[in-house]
């Protein structure tokens, strides 16, 4: 990855989950299509697991961070939403729940009282169907992952 900020990339796209617990899945698989359909060179595809405080050394020369990911949250199955860190979608009353060890907005936080500037986020999520063994998508989601594309391409054209 440092090779490609040497080279003056500053956007990263960012997909989290597990590959092989489903629609856990869903940020990797995203991130699969967007280097099989190809996407500018400044922008930096990163498959980020389920997270954790290693994906803190990923965000060093970072300015704009898109991440994609699963939540429960009130959306049907594969049904996307893009959101800022400030806006998430939740309903009165109700938290948003992530499936990860740490959340990306924590690490932020913690990449920022460390000293270092925090990137502009968008996140771009849905709701799982089926999170069980296995690295196939639920049928709400397959979709999705296209539509995802879509949107991560139109967000870092705009970065651009």
């Amino acid at each position: 990855m440092t090779d490609k900020l040497k080279a003056g990339k500053k956007t990263m796209v960012l997909g989290i989950g597990n590959i092989i617990m489903g629609d856990e899945g869903f940020g990797l698989h995203v991130i699969r299509r967007l280097k099989e359909i190809g996407m500018p060179e400044n922008i930096i595809l990163e498959e980020g697991g389920v997270g954790g405080f290693e994906l803190l050394n990923g965000l060093q020369g970072i300015e704009k961070l898109v991440v994609v990911d699963i939540m429960m949250m009130p959306l049907p199955p594969g049904e996307l939403k893009v959101f800022e860190p400030g806006n998430p979608p939740q309903e009165p009353g109700k938290a948003i729940v992530s499936f990860h060890q740490i959340g990306v907005l924590e690490l932020v936080n913690v990449w920022a009282m460390m000293g270092n500037d925090e990137p502009e986020i968008t996140f771009i999520v849905t709701r799982p169907q089926t999170i069980d063994w296995g690295t196939e998508l639920s049928e709400p989601l397959k979709p999705a992952v296209e539509k995802a594309a879509e949107m991560i391409k139109n967000i870092c054209a705009d970065y651009n």
